[in-house]
């Protein structure tokens, strides 16, 4: 009897897992968002902040409460208005969200790429605008 090779299943491993997680096009910015905005925002905070379209942020918005990252809550008024906060588990990805951000800080530095403003006030690299 031969033994079968091991074959790699992508679709179960953690970093697979977390890049669909953390890494869409949108999600790191959305949660960085939320901490420049001391852990919690609006739906019409995010349309202000980027370029982003209101079903694509709906979307993004929506599977991040389905994977914990964040919890939704709608707040009485007129009008109602819909607020966002990281969770637990949203706010444990930051430290690797910004390890990330720093890494490619410091490479787009050394190479004289031009870099986001908004996006060094959201890590520290800029002060912050009113």
């Amino acid at each position: 009897m031969t033994e079968q090779p091991m074959i790699f299943d992508v679709n179960k491993d953690p970093y697979s897992h977390m890049s669909r997680m953390l890494f869409g096009r949108w999600k790191p910015f959305l949660l960085m968002a939320m901490i420049f905005d001391e852990g919690k925002t609006n739906f019409s905070d995010f349309i202000k902040q980027l370029p982003i379209s209101h079903k694509v942020l709906s979307e993004n918005l929506k599977a991040m409460e389905a994977d914990g990252l964040i919890r939704r809550t709608v707040v009485d008024g007129t009008p109602p208005r819909t607020e966002y906060r990281l969770t637990e588990s949203g706010l444990s990805m930051v430290p690797l969200l910004r390890a990330v951000y720093d890494a490619g800080w410091k490479d787009m530095t050394r190479k004289g790429m031009p870099i986001d403003a908004l996006g060094e006030m959201w890590h520290g690299y800029r002060e912050k605008d009113p």
